[in-house]
């Protein structure tokens, strides 16, 4: 299952997005025609506290330390957030073709009509290419309603037509505060990868298959020996190696016992070393020295799942 997740993961993320947002937006429209669907409902989910939490976790994710998974999390939740706004527009756009929907406002605040139009002109940014997308006072005027005079009144029956035009500002605040704004966010965040953490073992890989492995530089173990690094071990003791270690390199080499189960605490560990490191390798030893290579696989299909970018040395 996790497999199949990583190979359609972006498809996974767009239908689940888009059918979650279809869904969701349409229980905000259901319309019996007794009352008005409530603009500041709608606008307050769908629009301003999706956009809020969006801006919330770019601005956490500009002050992260940009590790692998931060910036995955900030990936996904921004991705699947482009689609999961597209549904609601897909679902508004939807209604409004094949339904006669009435919008209209109510509140226990103290708003007038001139203070409501000053803030939605405010929120509508489109307002120099879309004049025909902005709410006018005279809309905002008749589409009040208060409970304790009924749902709706008669001016708003003599005015339903116009009622509905509420739906285009609505639309372009989707596609501004919903699309468009999470689409800047997940570019953005094309702009930092994690550090590479490198793979280093003394296993011949022979007879690993392509296909299930896909690893392009392989070197041998004895070039460790021509390189300057800092020799660290994880639940071993590095100085059983006949490798030298400086404590003032950048370069860092772990040393892991290849039988042990590559659990996430090891991951999280390397992690934390890239920090403060240039590069970090991974060195698996055996109990005779060689690795074996049912070792080797079980560690190689984790980091697989992990999506590491990786060099391997043998």
């Amino acid at each position: 299952m996790i497999g199949f997740f990583n190979r359609y993961k972006s498809l996974l993320l767009i239908i689940g997005g888009f059918i979650f947002g279809v869904v969701i937006g349409g229980g905000f429209l259901l319309y019996s025609g007794k009352e008005l669907v409530n603009v500041f409902v709608y606008f307050t989910f769908l629009v301003a506290l999706p956009a809020f939490i969006s801006i919330f976790s770019f601005v956490t994710f500009l002050f992260s330390k940009k590790e692998q998974k931060q910036i995955l999390a900030f990936k996904i939740s921004s991705f699947s957030g482009i689609f999961f706004s597209l549904g609601v527009l897909f679902s508004l756009i939807l209604t409004i073709s094949t339904k006669d929907i009435a919008f209209g406002w109510a509140t226990t605040l103290q708003i007038d009509t001139s203070t409501l139009k000053s803030i939605l002109d405010k929120i509508a940014i489109w307002r120099g290419f879309c004049k025909s997308c902005m709410v006018d006072s005279h809309l905002i005027e008749i589409s009040r309603y208060n409970r304790l005079g009924g749902f709706i009144n008669k001016e708003q029956i003599q005015n339903a037509l116009l009622l509905g035009q509420w739906w285009k500002f609505l639309a372009l605040s989707i596609l501004v505060y919903g699309v468009l704004l999470r689409a800047i966010f997940y570019l953005f965040s094309l702009l930092f990868k994690p550090k590479k953490i490198e793979f280093s073992s003394d296993i011949e890989y022979e007879n690993f298959k392509p296909k299930e492995v896909k690893y392009k530089n392989i070197a041998d173990i004895d070039e460790l020996k021509d390189k300057n690094f800092r020799l660290i071990g994880y639940h071993f003791d590095p100085s059983k190696l006949d490798l030298k270690s400086s404590k003032t390199a950048k370069d860092v080499v772990v040393v892991v016992a290849s039988w042990e189960v590559p659990i996430l605490d090891f991951f999280d560990f390397l992690e934390e070393l890239l920090q403060s490191s240039d590069r970090v390798s991974i060195l698996l030893v055996g109990l005779n020295g060689k690795a074996k290579k049912s070792d080797i696989d079980i560690w190689l299909r984790k980091i697989k799942e992990l999506n590491l970018d990786i060099k391997v040395y043998r």
